[in-house]
């Protein structure tokens, strides 16, 4: 059966033997592979909207490799710490345990190709060589000579036939895939393993959203990237440049590789969800870490207050001078301790909106269809 022909996969059909369907969400519009149990619950990548049965257009087989997940729940409770204690003024809700209690375990898809290359290709070969030469130096009175040699590379032109193949040349599965790889990092190819079903556990699989036929062409670059390293091996060199090649790719063959990622969220001020993207594989967390200026006013507020109180009683202490003239020490050193606490509250006022501005640069989860 040809490998890049999809199937609709109906409404409450169940996949590869299990109990678990498509369901989609109607804000974001991606659609995840879920168990039963977990039809109705909140979509993981972006808090709006609520997961429910609906047909998909898929591979029907199964998954073939995986990357399980490493980050066990110690490591990835230190995780959220380090990712809280980095805001100094943040949203109440914005706690570990609140990180913790609602994070999703989820594979996202990426295609592996492998594929015969059989074609004519050119190149410009680079091989390394040395050249030795002196230079002179004055020194102590007199013309010193030292050696040095020099590193160069000398580009001679190549061409030739080739019938090679290529394996496990990754290909984007989702149409945000560079977003998505931009918040997680990369993953370690030569870890994959063989897909176990029966480990997946409560993790979601969110379906592909390019097929094959439409990821070739995202494909191809990576592909002729391979033969252009397979030819410059063969040349003997050590560096090519301007690689092209007019090639046939017959036996194409794809693989559905899943990769480890766990999202979880927090409310930010105006109660939206931030949405947080954890590797399931090395710990790297991704996403805005939002301050709360709601918070920073209401502390800002009560320092003003406090400046404020100081301040009157340095008043009361310069009363009391006319009577207990020592009092006017007491008073100055209130007036400055007032001076100093009203300075200072303007610091939580100003800086969660300086922090939340840099966060806007941060890497956040791709939105897509209704959901902004």
């Amino acid at each position: 059966m040809d490998e890049t022909i999809t199937t609709l996969i109906e409404e409450n059909q169940t996949l590869w033997g299990t109990n678990r369907q498509p369901a989609g969400c109607p804000q974001c519009e991606r659609v995840f592979i879920v168990r039963s149990n977990q039809m109705g619950a909140v979509c993981p990548l972006c808090r709006k909207g609520k997961l429910a049965p609906q047909p998909v257009r898929i591979r029907p087989g199964e998954p073939e490799k995986w990357l399980p997940f490493k980050v066990g729940k110690e490591r990835l409770a230190t995780v959220y710490q380090d990712c809280v204690s980095s805001v100094w003024i943040k949203p109440q809700d914005f706690t570990p345990a609140n990180l913790m209690s609602r994070t999703v375990p989820i594979f996202w898809p990426l295609w592996l190709v492998d594929t015969d290359v059989q074609g004519h290709w050119q190149m410009e070969a680079g091989f390394d060589y040395q050249v030795e030469s002196t230079k002179e130096s004055y020194q102590d009175g007199r013309w010193v000579s030292r050696r040095q040699i020099e590193d160069r590379i000398r580009w001679e032109p190549r061409l030739g036939e080739m019938d090679t193949h290529v394996d496990n040349i990754p290909a984007p599965a989702l149409e945000d895939h560079r977003n998505r790889i931009g918040m997680t990092g990369k993953y370690p190819f030569e870890n994959m393993q063989d897909v176990n079903l029966a480990n997946l556990g409560d993790a979601l699989i969110e379906c592909p959203d390019l097929p094959p036929e439409d990821a070739w062409p995202l494909a191809k670059p990576n592909i002729d990237q391979a033969a252009a390293e397979i030819c410059e091996k063969a040349a003997g060199a050590q560096h090519q440049k301007n690689f092209a090649i007019k090639a046939k790719y017959p036996q194409k063959n794809w693989t559905q590789y899943l990769l480890p990622i766990f999202t979880t969220h927090y409310l930010d001020d105006d109660g939206g969800p931030q949405i947080l993207v954890v590797n399931g594989l090395t710990g790297q967390i991704s996403g805005p870490r939002m301050a709360s200026q709601k918070r920073g006013l209401r502390i800002a507020g009560i320092l003003g207050g406090v400046a404020g109180l100081l301040f009157i009683l340095a008043l009361l202490g310069l009363v009391l001078t006319m009577v207990f003239p020592p009092a006017g020490i007491v008073a100055a050193l209130l007036g400055i301790l007032g001076f100093g606490v009203g300075i200072g509250a303007i610091i939580p006022a100003v800086w969660p909106a300086q922090w939340n501005r840099k966060q806007a640069d941060a890497p956040q989860v791709a939105q897509k269809g209704g959901s902004t």
